[in-house]
């Protein structure tokens, strides 16, 4: 329990009762008079506060901050670019510290961003083996920089369907997606596979788009119904580069691995999303609103598609591009606009889905028969090993479901048992399987009441991909 000594005057916290259902906390601190489930007010929550879009350039120095309540434009008011030309769109995060404690079944954190009694530097900011003044994490889902045409590309992976190719107007016709080219852009390659005529297997440039349509810039050969034809982003996950700009649809489609591949390829000290980074940002959350109920406190985001509708949609693809929450700054918001409906997104505290629409992966973090080892060496970070990483001497629970209680450890947010529903205890849902696996966190556009800030699937094995699968970049 926090002292009321002037050493602590800045520290706020809360603490959370796992014997009652329910997910609200008890705030503790400077914060303790303020109303819990919803958010503490600005000049209480520190280190929320501080969090701010910026934009870095990849040798991570920040080259400008963004408006606070619009990121179009630049800390001066001038215009921002958002597109990559000046450099990657992120939220700082500043270091903070953390005092963790559990007795009687009650989970104590309190935070400050002043070091004060029994407190240590929150892990997330021992990175590389270096301590960090900030760690930034992208604004918005991973995109991906097409290296071999220097410029950034859009996410799209579509499985084998009946697609027309009509040669005399060089036109390719999706017959079972309504939506299945709405969020390419003139100039993306897309690689044909599978077609029977082998002259429509072939990289192309899109010249024009509809939504179930596009002229290409090549030419085709004449063929309707062909059942078996997959399309997909021009990718290479050697050389290509995991991005965070506007305007883009997130890149998917690829194993953890490979996000790792593309998020190393921007230089040094760039990552994928890690696990102590998300856990330091799962902490802020709690702390903030002391309440697990993420889908209550914030909004559902985009998680409410319909699985038949979002398949009839685009296969189960990217539904949006990045940059919806661009006008709301660094704000926390949310926008439902409903099933089969677009403009759906949520965003905390700047980081745009950070639950919802596409899973992304985390890495730093691997599963042996649900017990969870941790690292935040990036040159370290690789599946299905334990070499180079920490066990946090926890086994977790090996059953799917609503988590109920958590691990007794101050690195994360781990689930020990379930039962729970989506209104109560932690209020997100848990996958597991025995083992080698690998994380992904959040939720996607189909996932629904299950999703979440602590909605884990730790079922993957490190080979897995899917087109509802995608990454965000780090640094």
């Amino acid at each position: 329990m926090l002292r009321h000594r002037r050493k602590h005057s800045r520290a706020y916290g809360a603490i959370w009762d796992e014997s009652t259902p329910s997910p609200a906390c008890v705030r503790v601190g400077q914060g303790a008079s303020a109303t819990v489930s919803t958010a503490l007010p600005p000049n209480l929550a520190i280190i929320q506060s501080l969090m701010k879009r910026c934009v870095i350039n990849d040798a991570g120095v920040v080259q400008y901050y963004l408006d606070p309540t619009d990121s179009t434009l630049k800390e001066d008011g001038n215009p921002a670019n958002l597109d990559g030309s000046d450099g990657q769109v992120m939220v700082e995060i500043p270091l903070g510290w953390l005092k963790y404690d559990y007795q009687n079944n009650q989970h104590t954190w309190i935070i400050s961003k002043e070091q004060f009694n029994g407190a240590e530097r929150l892990d997330a900011f021992y990175k590389n083996n270096t301590w960090v003044k900030n760690r930034y994490i992208g604004a918005y889902e991973g995109t991906l920089y097409d290296n071999s045409r220097s410029a950034y590309t859009n996410g799209l992976q579509l499985t084998a369907g009946s697609t027309d190719f009509t040669a005399a107007t060089k036109t390719i016709h999706r017959d079972n997606e309504s939506h299945a080219f709405s969020v390419l852009e003139v100039g993306d390659k897309l690689v044909i596979a599978g077609a029977t005529d082998a002259g429509n297997n072939q990289t192309v440039t899109v010249a024009t788009i509809g939504d179930a349509s596009i002229v290409v810039s090549e030419v085709i050969v004449d063929r309707q119904n062909d059942a078996n034809v997959t399309i997909e982003t021009e990718k290479d996950f050697v050389n290509d580069v995991l991005s965070s700009v506007s305007g883009k649809a997130p890149i998917n489609y690829g194993t953890r691995a490979n996000f790792r591949a593309l998020a190393a390829s921007r230089g040094t000290g760039w990552r994928q999303q890690d696990y102590d980074l998300i856990s330091a940002i799962q902490l802020l959350y709690l702390i903030e609103y002391a309440d697990w109920n993420s889908q209550s406190m914030i909004g559902n985001g985009l998680t409410d598609w319909g699985v038949g509708t979002w398949d009839a949609w685009n296969d189960y693809n990217p539904i949006e591009t990045a940059g919806n929450s661009n006008s709301d700054g660094d704000a926390t918001v949310n926008n439902s606009a409903g099933d089969s409906n677009t403009g759906s997104y949520m965003s905390y505290r700047g980081i745009e889905n950070l639950f919802g629409h596409i899973w992304k992966w985390v890495d730093g973090f691997n599963i042996n028969a649900n017990v969870p080892y941790i690292c935040n060496n990036d040159s370290d970070f690789a599946d299905n090993t334990v070499t180079n990483y920490t066990a946090l001497g926890v086994v977790m629970v090996n059953t799917n479901g609503y988590v109920v209680t958590l691990e007794q450890t101050d690195r994360g947010f781990l689930p020990a048992s379930i039962g729970g529903t989506s209104s109560t205890y932690l209020c997100d849902y848990y996958r597991q399987s025995t083992g080698w696996r690998v994380a992904r966190l959040g939720g996607h556009a189909s996932t629904g009441l299950d999703a979440g800030v602590a909605s884990w699937t730790l079922s993957t094995s490190s080979g897995s991909r899917n087109r509802s699968f995608g990454g965000r970049l780090a640094f």
